[in-house]
C-alpha cells in the first residue's frame, strides 16, 4: 500500500511539473513534527499557480496518508510570507473517516533564506482538522512543526542568459527606481518585463542594453544615484530565477504618472493587457 501512495505522489509531482505557466513555481519540502523530539514526518510539494494561490500535496509516511490543500498568501513579502490553507487529510481513506471529519486548516509563517542559500526557505506551520478545534476525539492528530523547502521555477521560464553580479545590481536599481512602494509582486513583475525583453527578438539581448535602450524607462536619470534595497534585490533575484507575475509582458506603465505621450502610446498601440498589479498595468 505504501508503494501505491508513493507512486501516486510521484505521478502528481510530475503533473504539477508539466503544467507550467509563466507564473508557476514549485517547492519541495520536508516537515519535522515538534513533539518531545523533533522528527521528520512529511514530504510535500507546493505548486504555486499564481503569486498568491497554490495547491499542496503532502505525504505522511508513518501513517501512509496522502493529503491535499489549497494555499493562499495574503501578501507576498521579500523576506517572509504568512499563509493559510484549506484541504483534506487522508484523501485515500486510510483512516476510514467521513470526509467532514478530515477537513484540515493550515496556517504558517515562511522565512526565505535566499540571501544565504538561493531557493531555500524554512517555515513554522500548524495543521489541524476541524474536530481538533472543538476538542472532539479524532485519530487525525494536529501537526505543529517546522519545514525546510526548496523552491524553483520551471526550466521553460528561466532565461539562458548568463547573469553576473553587475546585472543583478543594475536590475535591482531599476526595480527600485520604477516600482518602489508597489506590492512585492509588482516589483518582481517590473524585473520580469526586463527579462522578457532580453528573451524577445524585438529588444536587445542583454539586461544592460534593455535598460539603457533610448526612450524606454523614464527612471534612467535616477539610476546614477539610486541604490537597491532589500526588496528590490530580492525582486531582481526572483525575476532572474524565472518568476513572472507580469504574465509574459513586454511593457508596463503607471497611468497616474505617465506622460501624455506615454499614455497615448498605450491607448493606441495594438497591445493586450496581461495584468494590473498595484499602480502598474502590464501589456504584451
Amino acid at each position: 500500500m505504501m508503494k501505491t501512495y508513493a507512486v501516486i505522489f510521484l505521478v502528481l509531482s510530475m503533473v504539477f511539473t508539466c503544467a507550467a505557466t509563466t507564473e508557476a513555481s514549485w517547492q519541495l519540502g520536508v516537515d519535522w513534527q515538534v513533539k518531545e523530539e523533533v522528527e521528520p514526518q512529511t514530504v510535500k510539494l507546493n505548486w504555486w499557480m499564481t503569486p498568491r494561490w497554490g495547491v499542496r500535496s503532502h505525504y505522511l509516511w508513518a501513517k501512509e496518508e496522502l493529503s491535499f490543500a489549497a494555499i493562499y498568501l495574503p501578501q507576498k513579502q521579500a523576506a517572509y510570507n504568512s499563509y493559510i490553507g484549506l484541504g483534506v487529510r487522508d484523501v485515500l481513506g486510510t483512516s476510514q473517516l467521513p470526509i467532514k471529519e478530515k477537513i484540515e486548516l493550515t496556517a504558517g509563517l515562511e522565512l526565505r533564506l535566499d540571501r544565504m542559500v538561493h531557493g531555500f526557505s524554512t517555515a513554522l506551520e500548524c495543521r489541524l482538522v476541524t474536530a481538533n478545534l472543538v476538542g472532539e476525539p479524532n485519530q487525525l492528530t494536529p501537526f505543529f512543526g517546522i519545514s525546510l523547502n526548496y523552491g524553483f521555477a520551471p526550466a521553460s521560464n528561466q532565461t539562458r542568459y548568463k547573469v553576473n553580479d553587475a546585472d543583478l545590481y543594475l536590475l535591482a536599481k531599476l526595480i527600485r527606481a520604477e516600482a518602489e512602494g508597489e506590492p512585492y509582486w509588482g516589483q518582481v513583475a517590473v524585473g520580469a518585463v526586463v527579462m522578457n525583453r532580453v528573451k524577445s527578438k524585438q529588444f536587445p539581448n542583454t539586461i544592460y542594453e534593455v535598460i539603457y535602450q533610448p526612450r524606454q524607462f523614464s527612471c534612467l536619470p535616477k539610476l546614477a544615484t539610486i541604490e537597491p534595497n532589500a526588496d528590490s534585490l530580492q525582486a531582481a533575484r526572483d525575476a532572474l530565477a524565472g518568476k513572472d507575475p507580469s504574465r509574459g509582458a513586454l511593457y508596463y506603465y503607471n497611468p497616474r504618472l505617465a506622460s501624455r505621450e506615454g499614455a497615448r502610446f498605450f491607448e493606441t498601440a495594438d497591445l493586450k493587457r496581461t495584468i494590473i498589479i498595484g499602480n502598474h498595468q502590464f501589456f504584451k
